[in-house]
């Protein structure tokens, strides 16, 4: 029997995994704004071009896999359209739609408001799944002596999973002005910030001189991660 392969991975049909010239970028952002695809025509009026122009860019996004073409039912007499549809999802939607269902399986998990995360227990169960977190993510836990050896990869990471970070040595700290999981301006239930706190600190392993604290929400708009020790 044929093994079943899996869909293809989301995250494989972002506009960053394809090498598209700006052109390219631009046909396919125009495409994005019509939900049931369009014509090249449709394109072509949207960008002020001529229709072939926008057809042969669309063929070209269609040879990356970055758009599908479909053949729409005709109407009447007359060949019938064909339709561009894009694949590639959007980022920002993605992104509200698996943060509401981390939140509601958190809240879930721990049944947790500000309040409860103070209870120990709570707090050691979202530091453990962080803690578990960053093996999954296959965080190096290479030994470090000096402190900017250490901070510099976490800075990246954390700058990649969208915190926004910045070292502030004067502090002895690093200060994340954003949160991928700040939504509408609302905060993070506490839980998803001990999960965080328990990521950042695995993040340096058990047996490294420094350690690292997450203090959620120190000053306004800011969150900062506090070096106790090295």
């Amino acid at each position: 029997m044929k093994q079943q392969t899996a869909p293809t991975a989301a995250t494989d049909l972002f506009a960053e995994s394809y090498k598209l010239s700006p052109k390219q970028r631009e046909v396919l952002d125009v495409l994005q704004s019509f939900p049931d695809g369009a014509r090249a025509i449709d394109v072509a009026k949207k960008l002020d071009l001529h229709v072939n122009t926008a057809r042969g860019h669309l063929e070209e996004l269609v040879a990356k896999e970055a758009i599908r073409v479909v053949t729409a039912s005709a109407k009447g007499r007359g060949r019938p359209s064909l339709i561009f549809q894009t694949r590639v999802p959007d980022n920002r939607a993605v992104a509200r739609e698996y943060i509401t269902l981390i939140e509601l399986m958190a809240n879930m998990l721990g049944d947790v408001d500000d309040d409860a995360i103070k209870n120990p227990e709570l707090r050691a169960k979202a530091q453990a799944i962080g803690k578990q977190w960053a093996h999954v993510m296959g965080i190096d836990h290479a030994e470090v002596e000096e402190l900017d050896q250490a901070l510099s990869p976490l800075i990246t990471r954390l700058r990649e999973m969208g915190f926004d970070p910045a070292e502030t040595p004067e502090e002895n700290s690093v200060a994340l002005h954003s949160c991928p999981f700040v939504v509408n301006d609302k905060r993070p239930s506490s839980f998803v910030c001990a999960i965080h706190a328990g990521f950042i600190q695995e993040s340096l392993g058990t047996n490294n001189k420094i350690q690292l604290e997450l203090k959620p929400l120190n000053a306004p708009g800011t969150c900062k991660v506090h070096v106790l020790n090295q």
